[in-house]
């Protein structure tokens, strides 16, 4: 892996959430994850009791990782030891993203979101 320099004059994020990266400059590893478990309430229901992540199976199942099977390998050479940026206007990294100015050797992502919307039955 090449290293280089990364020069940005200027980066606004507005928001930056749940496991995310902002990463200027070189890495090896970068793996964010995000166990989101999003639960709506509507009437009366005030508990949260119920709604552990180990009762829903999609948070406790080992996930395979998958790797490409198109490989590409390339070799890639720049003069300038430099990554010059001017501006960065980002409006949302969310759930698990990266956004990087660099070289990385890897990155690996997981977001496991799991949305419940509770609401009252209605007398007919």
């Amino acid at each position: 892996m090449q290293i280089r320099t990364t020069n940005v004059n200027q980066v606004r994020v507005k928001s930056l959430t749940y496991s995310s990266v902002l990463q200027m400059g070189d890495a090896a590893i970068i793996e964010p994850q995000a166990d989101i478990l999003a639960v709506q309430k509507q009437g009366t229901i005030s508990s949260d009791k119920g709604f552990e992540f180990q009762r829903y199976p999609l948070f406790q199942v080992n996930l395979p990782f998958l790797y490409d099977a198109e490989i590409v390998r390339g070799f890639h050479n720049s003069d300038d030891p430099f990554i010059r940026v001017q501006s960065i206007d980002i409006t949302a990294v969310s759930a698990s993203s990266v956004v990087q100015l660099g070289n990385n050797q890897r990155v690996h992502s997981l977001a496991r979101q799991k949305h419940i919307r509770i609401v009252p039955n209605k007398a007919r």
